[in-house]
């Protein structure tokens, strides 16, 4: 059964609405977690992400700098650096793409980014290319059974994902209440991930 361009538009305008609507549920629920919880539940995330398989045995490692109410990763990280190399995210605006840097510092190399994102210094930091990675830790808004992956609407991720080709393992970080049975999804543009960890589950 094929389509017409009109049904195609009207599909992705009824999947942008519901996408729209799950992203302000589930931040309303992330903002409401305590200094506390986000703390602990953040720690069974790291547990379940260091008992991975795949990434114990990464040692270039792309993460991000959590924003308000994202799983938070750093303190693995801090730790981990001893032995692993590990790539962040910088926004370019203009093309929407991501570029990546090499961090040692967590806490010299970051400047304050677009949409209140602490993002590599590039004067202070070395840029890398996807070559050099080997795991993607990807953040969402919220993630499905499937390993779909819902963000925050400026497809960043979804474009940066899309341009992997070498074996990268693309591994998605939540916390249970994140994970829906079912997301809406646009296919032609939105990336799934590999592997899915969170408090509880790896999917």
């Amino acid at each position: 059964m094929f389509c017409t361009n009109n049904e195609i538009t009207i599909m992705e305008m009824v999947v942008k609405k519901e996408k729209k609507e799950i992203r302000q549920k589930l931040l309303q629920l992330l903002l409401s977690l305590t200094k506390e919880e986000l703390k602990r539940r953040s720690q069974n995330v790291e547990n379940r992400l260091e008992d991975l398989p795949e990434y114990k045995k990464a040692k270039n490692v792309m993460v991000y700098y959590p924003l308000k109410g994202e799983v938070n990763i750093l303190e693995m990280i801090r730790k981990a650096m001893r032995y692993k190399r590990f790539f962040f995210p910088v926004m370019e605006l203009k093309s929407k793409n991501l570029r990546i840097f090499e961090v040692s510092n967590l806490d010299k190399d970051f400047i304050l980014g677009p949409y209140g994102v602490r993002e590599p210094d590039t004067k202070k930091t070395r840029e890398a290319v996807m070559s050099e990675i080997d795991m993607v830790i990807v953040p969402g808004l919220g993630f499905d059974r499937q390993k779909n992956r819902l963000g925050r609407g400026a497809g960043f991720y979804d474009r940066f994902l899309k341009k992997i080709t070498s074996p990268v393992t693309k591994v998605g970080i939540a916390f249970d209440l994140q994970i829906l049975e079912n997301l809406p999804v646009n296919l032609s543009f939105d990336q799934k991930i590999d592997v899915l960890v969170s408090e509880n589950f790896i999917i």
